[in-house]
């Protein structure tokens, strides 16, 4: 009897402090999953060609519904043309594709977003220092624009910081047309101790119509900017990709 319960003891210590590493296994396993099937994205007659890399990009993460970051590298040339070309293939075909013809790039899946940015030798310090910021709390409104997030996201203290540190001021403001992109009308955030670039993956993870942020230093004056570009809310989009099926 005295045998038994310890037995039962034992198990149940092993259930209790074995819980939240269970969990977190769990967890990783799930984002694993989520970040494969992002990247094995099937997509068909693609075909976009764009002057500058956000340009680039922005057409494919809207028209394609695609989640992407996009850190911009220094000194690249605005009015170079760029392109995109694909009959049929996973989305990792794709930015392997770019990646090799431009190869100060990489990428990668992160916080189930692509993530695309310069390699190492090729970053802006300054740049890669804000995204890398841990911020003590953030939030946005309801039906807030992406220019109101990230004018906040630059006006908090831990940005400021570093901002003045190096001397570094934002761009003004930079739309153009009478459609000032959104977040979405229901789409809110509030976060505690997360970094500046995971803020932003979460946002366009979860907005409905922000589907892409960009971070970029302009060459002539110094400054920077934080963007969002989105679709807009009464559009549908455009379901032209297929994620794989679970096995």
């Amino acid at each position: 009897m005295l045998k038994m319960m310890l037995r039962l003891i034992v198990y149940a210590l092993a259930m209790l402090f074995g819980a939240p590493s269970l969990v977190c296994a769990q967890e990783a396993a799930v984002a694993t999953n989520k970040a494969e099937k992002l990247a094995d994205m099937q997509l068909e007659n693609v075909r976009i060609e764009e002057q500058s890399i956000e340009a680039l990009f922005t057409n494919l993460s809207l028209s394609y519904d695609i989640p992407i970051g996009l850190e911009l590298a220094p000194h690249d040339d605005e009015f170079a043309t760029y392109s995109l070309d694909q009959k049929r293939g996973a989305l990792t075909d794709l930015l392997t594709q770019f990646s090799k013809q431009h190869t100060q790039y990489t990428w990668e899946v992160k916080d189930g977003v692509i993530n695309i940015f310069p390699k190492q030798n090729y970053r802006d310090l300054v740049l890669d220092e804000v995204l890398r910021v841990q911020i003590n709390k953030f939030s946005v409104r309801e039906n807030s624009s992406c220019w109101t997030l990230a004018e906040a996201l630059t006006n908090t203290v831990e940005v400021r910081k570093i901002l003045q540190t190096y001397g570094v001021s934002r761009s003004g403001l930079n739309f153009s047309g009478a459609y000032f992109p959104q977040l979405g009308r229901q789409f809110k955030l509030d976060v505690t101790d997360m970094t500046v670039k995971s803020i932003l993956n979460k946002v366009i993870m979860e907005s409905p119509v922000a589907k892409i942020w960009l971070i970029k230093r302009y060459s002539a004056n110094g400054t920077f900017d934080i963007r969002l570009n989105a679709r807009h809310e009464d559009i549908s989009t455009p379901m032209r990709q297929s994620l794989p099926e679970n096995p």
